[in-house]
């Protein structure tokens, strides 16, 4: 009977013991596809930073990489713009090479027109610009450039900091490489009297209205007069219709506003104290409209609805 008991209790604790090295078994595998899962997501910004690397730069720490849900412990405060603009990762790692020290910051923003929007949202028509991906512009101890879906930001201190930044650019762009453009529709608008990079793409509230979302906006100088043209992308005619039909509502009820078909479809003419004059008609799923039109301000939108697909 006691020998019974002793094997009674032998061949639970074996089961037992089985049964927890396949516990952990299981688990080290989840883990295992979990990491791996992330190393996949994360290649395609980690492979842009692989060595060589300019100045023999030397990373600092392993890069530190940033989801949506986290990204604001990086930029805290900041964060919500990049959310706008369907922010999907960032890379960010430190460098150093001599007595320079270098900070790598790629965002990865899974569309062309959103990387364009927040670089665009984040700079001034002032700075410094020279050719490198799309658009870039550098100061001091700052480079930042867009390229396809991505969105480079880089900063350096120390000496010979400003030529290392320049250096990692051009490295970092032609590892990127795809579109080198801005948003094609962009390449559409009057090229004439448009202010240098005022162009922008708008994911939020597009000339104070939400119903206007997503556009483009680019400003036109004449003389000391300034215009704005906006292009409001809808999903189809119907819903660019009801764009249109919103923004008559409110210059109706903010101002005046009148029906104008010699501008093309849905076209209207209207003025309020606050905004001032604005005429609109719409193409296809796109309104367009100008704020503060010049003289010409007619022939220009139906120029660019003409352009318009």
């Amino acid at each position: 009977m006691k020998r019974c008991v002793r094997w009674s209790v032998a061949l639970v604790c074996t089961t037992f013991a089985m049964l927890m090295i396949q516990a952990l078994s299981s688990a080290s595998h989840d883990s295992g596809s979990r990491a791996q899962g992330m190393s996949a997501g994360q290649k395609p910004l980690a492979s842009l930073l692989r060595e060589p690397l300019p100045g023999h730069a030397s990373a600092q720490a392993q890069p530190s990489s940033y989801n949506p849900d986290r990204l604001y412990q990086y930029i805290d405060g900041g964060a919500d713009i990049y959310l706008l603009y369907s922010f999907k990762s960032l890379l960010h790692q430190d460098f150093k090479s001599g007595a320079a020290d270098l900070t790598v910051d790629i965002y990865d923003m899974d569309k062309t027109e959103d990387a364009f929007g927040i670089y665009a949202a984040e700079r001034s028509p002032g700075y410094k610009f020279f050719s490198i991906g799309a658009e870039g512009y550098r100061d001091k101890g700052i480079l930042n450039f867009v390229q396809d879906r991505y969105y480079v930001k880089l900063s350096g201190s120390g000496s010979n900091a400003d030529a290392l930044l320049d250096q990692f650019a051009r490295l970092l762009s032609g590892r990127i490489g795809g579109t080198q453009t801005l948003p094609a529709l962009l390449a559409k608008l009057p090229r004439e009297h448009q202010v240098p990079h005022s162009q922008q793409y708008v994911r939020k509230d597009p000339l104070g209205h939400a119903f206007l979302a997503p556009a483009y906006i680019v400003a036109y100088g004449q003389g000391k007069q300034e215009s704005k043209l906006l292009v409001s992308v809808a999903n189809n005619a119907q819903e660019a219709k009801s764009r249109s039909e919103q923004l008559a509502k409110h210059f109706k009820q903010s101002g005046e506003c009148s029906s104008a078909p010699e501008l093309g479809e849905g076209g209207i003419r209207a003025k309020n104290t606050y905004e001032g004059r604005l005429i609109a008609c719409t193409r296809g799923r796109y309104l367009i409209a100008l704020l503060n039109p010049p003289e010409n301000g007619a022939e220009m939108l139906k120029t660019v609805a003409q352009s318009l697909p």
